[in-house]
């Protein structure tokens, strides 16, 4: 892990925040749904990148792998909370995808004082960030659908699992079964 945090990889991470933040701004004036998915579009390209090019580069620092799990929660966050307010999206679905970023938040930030060991996100968590995505789509583009009904259930499923799923390897990391990379 080494390399300076103005790598390509960190600022494409941190491209999300303002990516994001464009599609909420746009999302919430409702008359610009189309500009406002792009945005959001752009901003989940950069996730995918970023990943990609720290892999590719050799640019995997700490900051990105502390950093580019809380920018995805700031970012779903917000436009979750849009979702809420101006386009019907049940409150305790939203609040159960936040409860869940907030302890993961939390439990990373005690394996990371506690162990000194920065776990990647897993696939359970890119699983249901994906579909909280297509969620929200569905969610503004087809209100009532039976999709949207399905994604929304699909959502909760894939929150419990994720929970579920960090959870053990949170466990793991505090009870010393995962060893910090030398």
């Amino acid at each position: 892990m080494t390399g300076s945090r103005w790598n390509l990889a960190n600022i494409l991470t941190l491209s999300r925040l303002p990516l994001a933040a464009a599609g909420a701004y746009f999302l919430w004036r409702r008359d610009y749904v189309g500009v406002a998915i792009g945005f959001m579009a752009a901003a989940a390209l950069t996730d995918v990148l970023d990943g990609i090019a720290a892999r590719a580069l050799g640019q995997v620092t700490d900051f990105g792998k502390k950093f580019d799990p809380v920018v995805d929660k700031i970012a779903i966050a917000g436009v979750g909370l849009i979702l809420v307010i101006k386009y019907g999206v049940p409150w305790w679905i939203f609040a159960a995808a936040v409860a869940r970023d907030v302890a993961i938040v939390v439990s990373a930030w005690l394996v990371i004082s506690r162990r000194n060991l920065v776990l990647p996100a897993n696939f359970w968590g890119k699983a249901a960030a994906s579909v909280m995505v297509l969620y929200g789509i569905s969610a503004v583009v087809a209100a009532g659908s039976w999709v949207t009904a399905v994604l929304l259930w699909t959502v909760l499923a894939s929150v419990i699992i994720s929970s579920a799923s960090y959870g053990y390897e949170f466990y793991r990391a505090l009870s010393g079964e995962r060893r910090p990379r030398v």
